[in-house]
């Protein structure tokens, strides 16, 4: 049974996945501002605060081979309806823990459900639309997705002003039941000249693709460059920005985070000139260097004088964004570098590099922010010992400018070694 016309069809069922990954990206970057209140109802340290929000990171670093895999071999629509139903019984969990660990198990159940939400919009992107416009559309998806997580932080600081993070889960979990009744009725895989010409591979056989992408150095470099840009958004934005910056101000916690969605708005406006320009780019390796090295030298500005004035510190927070927004071009290469077939098992590769740098790098500031209050004797956490962990970030998106020499050069279609 078909629900619309031919032509309307690949941008249904490219919004339904948009709107599964804008739920999962709303669910990591909202994080950062749930501290106070979670810390608050559990008694945590920074330690163990840092634990539970990453408890929804931790399942999509995880599960992102898997679900390549799994989408690759039974399609989009399944894996969708299936993590969606998953996810919104984690929301509702969650949002009536009473102990740290149920609130820890909870939180992995939701971040374990829409972890697949990506590959499968890239899935149905790479199934239902014209190769060449891949970039475009996934730039314009991530658009979309970060375009409303600016505005759900900026909703949300207000909500939470006058109600709790219990609430804000429940309502998380009932738009994931929403999405996932929704994937389940309208989404279709694939279209039907593609099922008789591209039948699903077995298991053995994305297997064996996985095998290597392993072994290939390129495809390490080109997913490890866009993890330790998106280090930005998973770990600044998300988890220790909002805090960093009201220790270094007298502005609030609210305050703070909606001054960290400033970095989002430039990823917000960098991906659409990311789609235009890409296809007309030469040099990949040098534009994707100067990009990192932009972001490390506007953090760096930012951790080492977060005192001055809080119209300088937005601005550099928006070219920081804007030059991070080259973390989806990785994606695009890996989509042109692959065989049909295993596109989505490649992309999940590409994404579990991309997502693990976050969580890992939120863990480490916290043991740095700690170990700096311990050693120096402070009862609580001070501006230095949040500039002493937070130095880690521009340090890393500097690792990621030399890096990105080692990723293919097949940013576009018809390259040397686009399938």
């Amino acid at each position: 049974m078909s629900w619309f016309p031919a032509w309307v069809k690949p941008y249904v069922y490219w919004g339904i996945s948009v709107a599964c990954f804008l739920v999962h990206l709303s669910i990591q970057v909202s994080s950062g501002m749930l501290v106070e209140q979670l810390s608050r109802d559990f008694n945590l340290d920074s330690i163990s605060i840092t634990f539970l929000l990453g408890m929804v990171f931790y399942p999509n670093i995880c599960l992102q081979i898997p679900a390549g895999m799994v989408t690759d071999r039974f399609g989009a629509r399944r894996v969708l309806g299936t993590g969606a139903f998953v996810c919104a019984i984690g929301a509702w969990g969650f949002s009536g823990s009473q102990t740290y660990t149920e609130a820890c198990l909870y939180r992995l159940v939701m971040g374990a459900g829409l972890s697949f939400s990506f590959v499968s919009m890239a899935y149905l992107i790479a199934n239902w639309m014209r190769r060449e416009s891949f970039s475009m559309m996934f730039s314009v998806a991530e658009m979309i997705a970060l375009f409303s997580s600016v505005v759900c932080m900026r909703y949300l600081s207000t909500f939470l002003e006058f109600s709790s993070w219990r609430d804000f889960t429940f309502y998380i979990a009932y738009m994931a039941l929403f999405l996932s009744i929704v994937s389940f009725v309208f989404i279709r895989d694939k279209p039907h000249y593609l099922e008789d010409e591209s039948p699903s591979l077995s298991f053995l056989d994305i297997l064996g693709h996985l095998r290597s992408f392993v072994a290939d150095y390129q495809m390490w470099a080109n997913g490890a460059f866009s993890g330790l840009l998106f280090a930005n958004l998973s770990c600044f934005v998300a988890i220790w920005g909002p805090t960093f910056l009201s220790a270094s101000s007298t502005i609030s916690l609210q305050e703070a985070a909606s001054m960290c969605s400033t970095l989002t708005l430039g990823l917000v406006v960098g991906c659409p000139l990311i789609a235009i320009f890409l296809p007309r780019i030469n040099n990949i390796h040098m534009v994707l260097s100067l990009s990192a090295l932009t972001a490390s030298i506007s953090m760096s500005i930012i951790v080492v004088f977060p005192l001055m004035d809080a119209f300088l510190i937005r601005v550099l927070l928006f070219v920081c964004g804007l030059s991070t927004v080259v973390y989806l071009v990785p994606f695009t290469i890996t989509n042109y570098y692959v065989r049909p077939g295993t596109k989505s098992t490649a992309i999940g590769f590409t994404n579990l590099l991309s997502t693990i740098f976050g969580p890992t790098l939120s863990v480490i500031i916290g043991f740095m922010v700690e170990h700096h209050r311990v050693i120096n004797g402070l009862e609580s956490y001070s501006l230095s010992s949040y500039q002493y962990g937070m130095n880690v970030l521009p340090m890393v998106m500097f690792l990621a400018a030399l890096l990105c020499f080692f990723a293919p050069n097949t940013h576009r279609a018809g390259g040397e070694y686009d399938f």
